[in-house]
């Protein structure tokens, strides 16, 4: 069980709160960064330059996720369009500000929550321990027993379990699609991977977002995100 910390408070809601900080001083910086970009160079170069940068993001972006197939679509529009708008906001900034503006650059750059949650993500998948079956007067289904399988368990029994068997169901589930033989069930398998996050998403729906808007992958792990235990020490 981990520890809410002396004052009581949630370690997972203050880093939520300092997530969501952090994050509005990007969206202020780029809106300062365009506005300075339009003032120095007008409107027609600033608007050329966030579709070169959103073309070239989106060739890059493709290249590195595209074979996870439809499931990285939505990061690689993220990465799209933040790339399209950071750039040109980036050197609108340093433009105006010269040496200012580059240190203000490096320190939201240092300090962006998606990389921010990328490194605490890692730390805690280093740390994780092994999937183990906990205490407990329910009964928990193992994770095998969904991911080995044709990915067809009903939605009910994901209830049964607990956080770290239904993060490696997850995370099989990734592999279940790639061997898929045919259309059919590899529809199966994508359903099922639905109910997996509708699952995460009721019982953590913060630490979902957290973990979505930390750049997650379809292979990845969420766990370091939902974990039961920090709701059970709330």
């Amino acid at each position: 069980m981990r520890s809410s910390g002396g004052d009581g408070r949630d370690p997972g809601v203050s880093r939520g709160k300092s997530q969501s900080v952090r994050s509005w001083c990007v969206y202020l910086a780029t809106t300062a960064g365009l506005l300075c970009g339009i003032a120095s160079w007008g409107l027609g170069a600033v608007v050329i330059s966030v579709v070169v940068a959103a073309t070239t993001a989106a060739v890059v972006a493709s290249s590195v996720w595209g074979a996870d197939g439809w499931p990285a679509v939505p990061r690689i529009v993220r990465v799209t369009l933040a790339t399209a708008l950071i750039t040109p906001a980036a050197v609108g900034l340093i433009a105006v500000f010269k040496f200012a503006g580059v240190l203000l650059v490096l320190t939201l750059a240092a300090t962006t929550p998606a990389l921010t949650s990328l490194v605490h993500a890692r730390r805690h998948a280093q740390s994780d321990p092994p999937v183990a079956q906990p205490d407990s007067a329910t009964p928990r289904v193992r994770a095998t027993s969904l991911a080995d399988g044709p990915a067809a368990a009903p939605a009910r029994e994901l209830r049964f379990l607990d956080d770290e068997a239904l993060c490696l169901a997850w995370r099989r589930s990734f592999r279940l699609l790639e061997v898929a033989p045919s259309a059919a069930e590899r529809l199966s398998v994508v359903e099922q991977r639905q109910q997996y996050l509708d699952e995460l998403n009721r019982r953590s729906p913060e630490g979902l977002t957290a973990w979505l808007a930390s750049g997650a992958r379809a292979s990845g792990n969420p766990l370091p995100y939902v974990d039961d235990a920090r709701r059970r020490a709330g």
